[in-house]
């Protein structure tokens, strides 16, 4: 079977696109008229058909079928649903069905838009709202401006999708009304490898429905017919984006009771006589030289590490092995041999490498607890890091530590700055956008790296696996973690420019900046637009912004405890 013949039976739609343009267009042909039949001239009395109410014909004054033009056809039709209502709307959907076909009489959308433009609060009283959204999808197709068209088509692929998903929705036993159950969501990206909404922190639906209000605003035709199809959406009890907010609302509640109803911190005389036998360590993946493993090694074990496994991923000699050869740290030279000896064969993406070591570390691990971090991260704290994990209460077994971003300084110096999130310094996303205009509204917190944080988990737990960023138990994130604020993980992430640039395609390609489907502009594509516009050192201007020195930016941050100052000596030769 050819690649052709595998693609054509995985189509939704047989035939591709081209055969759904022609089923489309079949529905199209225009509606016929009989001698001495036509619409209404665009100067009709609209103020009469508005008093005027439809009646019911009596059956011998209807033509035969075979004698019915397309036009009396559907007058029929609407005739029979709009017994007892006002002409007007009669006419408004007959106008509706002619633009609906690919030709009509020239003033026909004329007509139709003067019948919005002086009677729109006359319609919103007497027309069913599904005639309402009919209304806004014939601007889409024949709107006499650009607002008009490109209002009508968005809210016409809104309204659209939600009645093919609202209409499957319905095979799964619920109404509209009720939303699903939190316990039951499944952890799977969504098609087009696009990342699901998040139910607290989301803002797809306020971003796309306050843009559709926004934009209708720019056209006074439009704006009424848009704004009062919003307010019904908005007040409708079915939609999913009520759904979405019960749901929001039980979550929230659900983590003020868990806060709430948590085993209390222990006692401080608990925490120091657990401290005393607490032993921690790390596990790498690392593919680097010794000039940037050594530090990240000294630093730890300077914190009180028991353990640091490290695994090359790119072997190095035994010369550079024998530099790095300190009691407490194992080395693994993931070559063929360790393939081997571990039955799996060589991952093509370094985060498969990255977690599967983690793993391996962690079914094999001497201490108490284990952090999976990289070389280019290193724990940072005011609390010794056994005290920090003594305190964590019994009922959880992973502590997620929240990152800081380096961030560049032109001139030398023995102190580092870096930099917080703005949640994990509790202040609310708005400084973002005005520390970094330019950039800060396109990434994530202003982060070019990540922002999840890295895990130290409790060893001995069954059925785990170590992620990059998490630990999950069959795919999904652990329930008992905990997010803290006594660790910070310190990211040199882009210490400078020479060090971003360097890392820049990798980073694109396999990395952290790579393309991930998502339907916002990314790191990736930002990137892209700069080299476009302004060549290969475009990019400066990202890496300037978002992470070079500006002292007023970094007093902003330290007054919005968002600034770490860092002495760690041992990061100089990094």
């Amino acid at each position: 079977m050819s690649d052709s013949e595998t693609d054509t039976q995985n189509l939704t739609y047989e035939g591709g696109f081209q055969a759904v343009i022609e089923r489309m267009q079949a529905r199209q042909k225009p509606l016929s008229f009989a001698a001495g039949e036509a619409l209404p001239p665009l100067d009709a009395d609209l103020e009469t058909l508005k008093t005027k109410l439809v009646y019911e014909l009596d059956p011998k004054d209807i033509p035969r079928a075979k004698d019915q033009s397309g036009h009396t056809r559907k007058a029929l039709e609407l005739k029979e649903e709009f017994i007892g209502l006002p002409e007007l709307c009669k006419l408004h959907g007959l106008l509706i069905a002619h633009l609906r076909k690919s030709d009509q009489p020239d003033h026909t959308m004329a007509l139709f838009t003067r019948i919005w433009a002086e009677h729109a609060d006359f319609m919103f009283e007497h027309l069913d709202p599904r005639w309402l959204v009919s209304a806004i999808t014939t601007f889409g197709d024949h709107g006499s401006t650009e607002v008009q068209r490109r209002v009508g088509q968005s809210m016409t692929v809104l309204f659209g999708a939600m009645k093919l998903y609202e209409s499957e929705r319905l095979y799964s036993g619920l109404g509209p009304k009720s939303e699903f159950k939190l316990k039951r969501l499944v952890h799977s990206k969504l098609p087009l490898n696009m990342d699901r909404y998040a139910l607290v922190s989301g803002g797809l639906d306020i971003n796309m429905l306050g843009r559709l209000w926004v934009d209708a605003a720019d056209d006074p035709v439009i704006a009424p017919l848009a704004h009062h199809l919003l307010n019904l959406l908005n007040a409708d009890p079915g939609t999913v984006f009520r759904r979405f907010k019960t749901l929001r609302g039980r979550k929230l509640r659900q983590r003020a009771q868990k806060e709430a109803s948590g085993d209390p911190d222990p006692e401080p005389a608990v925490v120091v006589a657990r401290a005393k036998t607490l032993t921690w360590g790390t596990v790498s993946t690392i593919k680097a030289g010794v000039a940037q493993i050594k530090p990240f090694i000294e630093h730890h074990l300077s914190l009180g590490a028991a353990q640091m496994d490290i695994f090359l991923d790119a072997p190095l000699p035994d010369s550079d092995l024998a530099k790095l050869s300190y009691q407490n740290v194992r080395l693994i030279q993931c070559d063929s041999a360790y393939r081997t000896a571990t039955g799996k064969p060589l991952m093509e993406k370094h985060q498969q490498r990255q977690a599967f070591n983690a793993t391996h570390a962690y079914r094999n691990a001497r201490v108490d607890w284990l952090a999976h971090i990289d070389a280019d991260e290193f724990l940072h704290g005011g609390d010794d890091v056994k005290l920090t994990l003594a305190a964590a209460p019994d009922t959880i077994d992973a502590l997620i530590i929240p990152p800081a971003e380096e961030i560049a300084q032109t001139a030398a110096s023995d102190t580092l700055l870096f930099r917080r999130t703005y949640f994990d310094a509790g202040v609310e996303k708005s400084l973002i956008d005005q520390l970094y205009p330019v950039f800060g509204a396109y990434l994530r917190a202003g982060f070019i790296s990540h922002t999840a944080g890295k895990t130290i988990a409790r060893t001995g737990l069954d059925d785990v696996r170590f992620g990059v960023h998490l630990l999950k138990r069959f795919g999904v994130e652990i329930e008992n973690s905990k997010r803290i604020q006594t660790l910070n993980l310190l990211h040199r992430h882009a210490p400078d420019w020479e060090s971003f640039a360097a890392h820049l395609e990798f980073r694109l390609q396999k990395g952290s900046y790579r393309d991930r489907g998502q339907s916002k502009l990314g790191l990736g594509d930002i990137v892209d637009l700069l080299r476009e516009e302004h060549g290969s050192d475009g990019p400066r201007q990202l890496f300037d912004e978002i992470c070079g020195y500006n002292a007023d930016v970094a007093q902003k941050l330290e007054q919005n405890s968002m600034l770490i100052r860092a002495k760690l000596g041992v990061l100089d030769h990094v």
